[in-house]
């Protein structure tokens, strides 16, 4: 499309033509302004009885100069603003001085002249203001087309809230018309920007049953996280498909102006009523900057943040490990232009001949050892794969750093290792006993830390409703009692860094996660979340409990409880070792063994050795290492299709 330029549009308008228009426009203002205040002054001044032409003409020409000094007559009419009424002050005030200051020497200005001048500015003022500002009235309020602004509360009538009630005010392109504001903190019945403050909490649930409110802002930061989750629960029954938007807390810290720009959808998180953890960014600070870091199973979903958060500390050097070179493609790409080098290393956790080579080369100080198989189900179909990762790259990392004297070693761990019902789970409880075996052997310091599921990485359950409900649905629920805890990835990542910057050896850590969240419940406020209605637009099937998997997840053995530690969300759990590291090392050895010749119907019974809490259905020993003729069992049993 060609688009119309200046001097085709306006052939007779430049700048010229313009000046002359403004210059016109104010002074047929000023003569206005100057009859005005001889008419206000005449009453008062008995002994003046004509109009004074000589001296009006003075302060005319001595006010238009000062427009001209001040630039006046180079603005943009159309955007006049409160910058240029304060020029447009300036230019009448210098007019008007040198107005008297010329009468005082040739025309012998009285106690008449200071009165008329006065006023003459002040009128002026106000006529060449108005007129000035004209075309932006006429814009902005009678010929432009009204559209409907989306009828908006706000909670939270503080700092923020006003901020961003004023950037609603000031910028009509929001398309939002603020109604009211409610907070708890405020007297009711105030004006805030002429806008109502209605009530607290409970009157704007009111205000939501009964009128048609398109938009709430919540601009309250500091709102605990339990409340926040129940006004979005209560305001979704009310209306499901009411858009609500959120003030991130970080805004609270900061001096910047808050604005509408800074609000944001509400999110997982919001709705899982969790308070953010706190973090001590020093003592992690001590433990990576300046060291050579490790990070196995750098592309997955907590391996990758790791290796974000470590960068953010300043590392010595950053290594990235996987086995996966696309994601060490895109997360070595993320980093370009970042000031922070990270090295990508493809390789195994299972090759024990390269990782003794990369350690030798690299030297690490720290090792994060996240490379693992954790998806259920699949390693029920293959629990020779899961051995092999979670058990012997855990055992190759483990003796290769007391070779090379690595200073610290922090395994990442999962509640699915507590009283475990699966391989997965299992195989990661048999690492921490790998890992508690090694610490004491030589000066490696060796830590594991548990925690449980983590919102957004992959393969997890939100990431999988998100799609099924892009999809049309319907969410699929293995049992309406199945409940989970859940943190965020950045959050559990930060917890794992502390506690392997608390660690002293020989520790399994772990995290609490707060309340467990009913998977159930979850949904629905997911498809909530994006406006729809549960059962209604988007249904909820029941498909019932996979192989392996529980209703409840445990982050500690019952029978062996937690001690304190100085950060109240890390917990030491109480772990008796059941057999020495030389049992441990021929018990992992027979299963090996069993693997390597084929016969994987028995390394269920093995590991049930070495992790004594380990339950699952006999019916599971047909799986793995799986032939031809498996294929029809497999799909049977894992209820695949």
């Amino acid at each position: 499309m060609e688009i119309e330029s200046y001097k085709e549009r306006y052939k007779y308008i430049n700048r010229f033509t313009r000046g002359l228009f403004f210059l016109a426009g104010d002074t047929f203002s000023l003569i206005i302004a100057a009859f005005a205040s001889y008419i206000i002054l005449s009453p008062f001044s008995a002994s003046v009885k004509s109009y004074p032409i000589e001296y009006s003409a003075v302060i005319i020409a001595s006010i238009l100069a000062g427009m001209a000094f001040f630039k006046m007559y180079l603005v943009n009419w159309r955007y006049t603003s409160l910058r240029e009424l304060v020029r447009i002050i300036n230019g009448v005030a210098a007019g008007g001085l040198f107005a008297i200051l010329f009468a005082e020497i040739f025309l012998g200005a009285g106690n008449y002249e200071y009165a008329f001048t006065a006023l003459v500015g002040l009128n002026a003022i106000l006529l060449i203001g108005g007129f000035r500002i004209s075309k932006r009235v006429y814009i902005e309020l009678i010929s432009s087309p009204r559209k409907k602004k989306k009828h908006t509360i706000i909670f939270g009538g503080e700092s923020e809230g006003e901020q961003i009630l004023r950037d609603i005010l000031k910028n009509d392109h929001w398309n939002l018309s603020v109604h009211g504001i409610f907070d708890d903190r405020i007297m009711p019945g105030l004006l805030l920007h002429e806008t109502r403050i209605m009530g607290g909490k409970r009157k704007m649930i009111d205000y939501i049953r009964v009128n048609r409110v398109d938009q709430l802002i919540v601009a309250f930061p500091e709102i605990p996280k339990k409340e926040l989750k129940d006004i979005i629960d209560e305001v979704k029954s009310i209306r499901p498909d009411m858009n609500i938007k959120v003030l991130p807390s970080f805004h609270s810290l900061t001096d910047d102006p808050v604005g509408v720009k800074h609000i944001r959808d509400i999110s997982i998180e919001d709705i899982l009523g969790r308070e953010p953890v706190k973090i001590d960014m020093n003592s992690i600070r001590n433990s990576i900057t300046g060291k050579t870091v490790l990070v196995t199973g750098a592309g997955g979903s907590i391996g990758s943040e790791l290796v974000r958060q470590c960068a953010n500390l300043n590392p010595g050097s950053l290594v990235a490990l996987d086995i996966d070179e696309t994601e060490l493609f895109h997360l070595e790409n993320e980093f370009r232009n970042t000031g922070m080098e990270i090295v990508p290393c493809v390789a195994s956790v299972t090759d024990y001949t390269k990782i003794d080579q990369i350690l030798s080369s690299i030297q690490p100080d720290v090792i994060f050892h996240a490379a693992a198989y954790k998806h259920v189900p699949m390693m029920e179909s293959f629990p020779e794969e899961a051995i092999k990762v979670n058990i012997g790259g855990t055992r190759t990392l483990a003796e290769l750093a007391c070779k090379h004297n690595v200073g610290k070693f922090v395994m990442v761990s999962t509640d699915k290792a507590v009283n475990p019902t699966n391989v997965m789970g299992t195989t990661k409880r048999v690492a921490e006993e790998i890992c508690m075996s090694y610490n004491g052997t030589c000066m490696t310091k060796f830590v594991s830390v548990r925690f449980g599921n983590v919102l957004g990485s992959r393969g997890s359950v939100v990431p999988l409703f998100m799609e099924q409900i892009n999809n049309g649905g319907p969410i699929t629920i293995t049992d309406p009692e199945m409940r989970r805890y859940f943190m965020t990835i950045p959050e559990a990542v930060l917890l794992v860094m502390q506690s392997g910057s608390m660690g002293n050896g020989g520790e399994v850590f772990v995290l609490d996660m707060g309340e467990p969240v009913k998977i159930m419940d979850m949904a629905k406020d997911l498809i909530r979340l994006h406006g729809l209605e549960p059962d209604k637009d988007i249904h909820i099937e029941i498909t019932g409990l996979r192989d392996g998997e529980k209703l409840f997840e445990e982050l500690l053995n019952a029978e062996e409880g937690v001690t304190g530690t100085d950060h109240k969300e890390i917990f030491k759990a109480i772990c008796s070792r059941k057999m020495s590291k030389a049992e441990l090392d021929t018990r992992v050895e027979q299963i090996f063994e069993v693997i390597q010749n084929g016969d994987t119907g028995s390394v269920r019974d093995l590991l049930k050795v070495i992790v004594p809490t380990y339950t699952y259905k006999k019916e599971l020993k047909k799986l793995g290492m799986l032939h031809s003729a498996d294929k029809e069992t497999v799909m049977e049993l894992t209820g695949r299709n």
